[in-house]
C-alpha cells in the first residue's frame, strides 16, 4: 500500500509511523507526537508517553558523565595514611551535575517539569551543604597517579628554573574530604539522578493526588516550585477531601484554606518565618495521599486516606 493511501485509509496508523520515526531521529525535543485528520495536520499532541523517553534519554546521559567524571576523581592522603578525595573536585562534581541534571530536564521541553528542577535543585543543595560542614583536613601527600599537573609540566618542558618547580612542590596542601565521606555524598548523588531516570524510563511522571483535611471543604491551591522564565503557572485547586488525577511529579508550594466562620484560617508551604513549619508537597518521593491538620496547622504526607481524620 503506498503511503498515500495508507494516510487516507488510516489516519492514527499514519500518525503512529511518524511519531515513531520522529522518536527515532530525536524529534521533536518536547516528546511531542503530531495527530492527523483525514491525512491534514490538525494539531500538536503531548502525551506523558513521549515525554519521558525524551527525559530518560537525557538523564541517562547525566547519569553517564557523572559516572565518568566520579571514577577520575584524584586519591590523596591524610594524616595518617587514609585515602581522601580534593574537597575542591567532589563540590565541583556535585555543582556540575546539578547544573548538569537541571538542563537536562529543561531540553525535555515540558514546562510543567519546572516542579522536577525545584526538587533535583533542592536535593543537590542538600547535599553540597552536607559536604560544607564536613570537617576540614590537609592532604599529607598525592598518591602516585595524581602527580600535580604544575610539577608534570616543568618536568616535561626541562627549561625552566628549579626554583619553580621547588615553589610547586611546597603549595600549601590542598583541602581533602576522606573518601568514605565522600562516596556516600556521591552516592547520594546518583541516587538523585538515578530516581528521576528510574520514573523516566517505567513513564511512571504523573501522579493522582489525593488531600483530605480534618475539617470540611479546605481549598487547597498548589503550584510547582521553581519558575519557568516568562511564563506564570496557574495554581491547581482541590477541594477536600478530593483527588486530582495527572499531576506531574515535582516539589511543589501550596496553600490551604478553611473558612471558620468569619475568620480564614490557611496553613502553607513555605511557610513565614512566625509559623510551624509544614511538610513540603514532594511528589518525587513522598506519597499521593496528604492531609491538613488545621488543628495543629500542619500539612503532612499519610500512608493513605484512613490516616487523615479528626
Amino acid at each position: 500500500m503506498s503511503s498515500d493511501r495508507l494516510c487516507a485509509a488510516s489516519p492514527r496508523i499514519a500518525a503512529a509511523v511518524l511519531a515513531c520515526l520522529l522518536l527515532a531521529v530525536g524529534l521533536p525535543a518536547a516528546g511531542q507526537l503530531l495527530s492527523f485528520h483525514m491525512g491534514k495536520r490538525s494539531k500538536v499532541v503531548v502525551t506523558s508517553e513521549s515525554l519521558a523517553v525524551v527525559l530518560a534519554r537525557q538523564v541517562a546521559q547525566v547519569q553517564q558523565r557523572f559516572a565518568a567524571n566520579r571514577a577520575v576523581l584524584q586519591t590523596v592522603r591524610v594524616a595518617g595514611g587514609e585515602p581522601a578525595y580534593l574537597r575542591e573536585e567532589v563540590a565541583g562534581l556535585i555543582t556540575r551535575t546539578g547544573e548538569d541534571l537541571d538542563q537536562a530536564i529543561e531540553r525535555a521541553g515540558e514546562p510543567g517539569l519546572v516542579g522536577l528542577r525545584a526538587w533535583s535543585a533542592e536535593e543537590l543543595q542538600r547535599i553540597e551543604e552536607e559536604l560544607a560542614a564536613q570537617p576540614r583536613q590537609a592532604a599529607s601527600r598525592l598518591s602516585g597517579r595524581s602527580t600535580p599537573r604544575a610539577i608534570a609540566v616543568v618536568a616535561r618542558l626541562g627549561e625552566l628554573p628549579l626554583r619553580l618547580a621547588s615553589v610547586a612542590a611546597e603549595a600549601p596542601p590542598q583541602e581533602t574530604v576522606s573518601a568514605e565521606t565522600s562516596n556516600q555524598l556521591l552516592d547520594q548523588v546518583g541516587a538523585v539522578v538515578g530516581r528521576i531516570l528510574f520514573l523516566a524510563e517505567r513513564g511512571d511522571l504523573e501522579v493522582k493526588l489525593w488531600v483530605g483535611s480534618t475539617v470540611p471543604h479546605t481549598t487547597f491551591s498548589f503550584w510547582p516550585q521553581g519558575k519557568v522564565k516568562g511564563t506564570t503557572v496557574a495554581p491547581l485547586i482541590i477541594r477536600t477531601n478530593g483527588k486530582r488525577d495527572h499531576v506531574l511529579r515535582g516539589l511543589y508550594a501550596y496553600r490551604a484554606a478553611w473558612d471558620n466562620g468569619a475568620v480564614t484560617e490557611v496553613v502553607q508551604f513555605p511557610a513565614p518565618a512566625n509559623r510551624l513549619a509544614s511538610e513540603r508537597l514532594d511528589l518525587v518521593n513522598g506519597s499521593s495521599f496528604f492531609c491538613c491538620r488545621f488543628n495543629e496547622q500542619f500539612c503532612h504526607h499519610v500512608a493513605g486516606e484512613e490516616e487523615c481524620r479528626p
